[in-house]
C-alpha cells in the first residue's frame, strides 16, 4: 500500500473520531484522561492489574495530583471503577462498560476508515 494511501486511511478515522466524539453520547475526555484510560485498559486486557497508587505514579502522563483528579473524574464519567480487596488496602482500577464500549466505538471507526 502506498504512503498517500495510508496517510487517506488515517485522515477517514481521524474525521470519524472526530463525528463520533460530537455526539452527545460519547464521553468527552481530555488528553491526559484519555492516556489515563489507554493505560488502565492496556493492563486489564493483558490481565494485569493496576492499583490506583500505580496509576498515580505515572508521571510521563502527569503529577500525582494532576493523575489522582483525573481517575476522579473518569469515576464520574463512568469510565473507571475501582476495584476494592478483601483487605481493603489496595484498590484495582477497571474500565467499566461505558469504557469498554468507548473502545469498540473507536474500533468501529479503524474499521470503517480502512474498508474505503
Amino acid at each position: 500500500m502506498k504512503n498517500k494511501d495510508l496517510q487517506e486511511i488515517y485522515f477517514r478515522f481521524l474525521n470519524l473520531v472526530r463525528s463520533i466524539e460530537e455526539l452527545p453520547s460519547f464521553p468527552k475526555l481530555d488528553a491526559t484522561e484519555t492516556q489515563l484510560l489507554n493505560e488502565v485498559a492496556t493492563h486489564w486486557k493483558s490481565g494485569e492489574r493496576l492499583l490506583v497508587s500505580d496509576a498515580i505514579a505515572m508521571r510521563e502522563i502527569g503529577s500525582p495530583a494532576t493523575l489522582h483528579a483525573r481517575l476522579k473524574q473518569l469515576r464520574d464519567k463512568d469510565m473507571v471503577t475501582y476495584v476494592v480487596e478483601t483487605d481493603g488496602r489496595k484498590k484495582y482500577i477497571e474500565p467499566t462498560s461505558t469504557a469498554l464500549k468507548y473502545f469498540s466505538d473507536i474500533s468501529n471507526c479503524m474499521i470503517e476508515a480502512t474498508a474505503k
